[in-house]
């Protein structure tokens, strides 16, 4: 059984989560990638760094009693986001490239949903529910940029 407060979460786990992503992004694009891979991988890097720097406004809207607020029994361990993911086939395939990007959300949404089932808190419970909800839009909103790609 872990504990951890959701401001420790949100500064220390969440906000590095997407710059590591944004940077995994950055450091595959400079490689030999097709142009529509390109495309989708700048909207990715872009994506990842606004969703880390939005971290901080978001805690500054966020009630005070969700960022005090304790979880004591995370049973598991915040996802990693490891740079394996993106495989070689995702420089010339984008679904491949979106499957690697859907890879990253999903283990950040599924750790949100454990977070949710495990909160007493309506408070964080809104703030993480937010969050989640957020990610499955930014999900979609890629998912639909993709499918444009792929249609030029």
């Amino acid at each position: 059984m872990r504990f951890a407060q959701t401001r420790d979460i949100l500064q220390h786990q969440v906000a590095p989560y997407h710059r590591t992503v944004s940077q995994h992004y950055q450091d595959f694009s400079g490689q030999e990638i097709s142009p529509r891979n390109q495309l989708m991988l700048d909207y990715l890097i872009d994506h990842e760094l606004r969703l880390a720097l939005a971290i901080h406004d978001f805690m500054e809207a966020a009630h005070p009693g969700a960022l005090d607020y304790w979880f004591k029994r995370i049973e598991i361990a915040f996802p990693a986001a490891p740079p394996e993911v993106l495989a070689d086939a995702c420089r010339t395939d984008l679904d491949a490239l979106v499957g690697a990007a859907i890879c990253y959300k999903t283990a950040l949404i599924a750790f949100y949903k454990h977070l949710l089932l495990n909160c007493d808190d309506a408070q964080a419970a809104h703030l993480f529910q937010t969050l989640k909800d957020q990610e499955e839009k930014g999900m979609k909103r890629f998912i639909r940029h993709a499918q444009g790609l792929a249609d030029l």
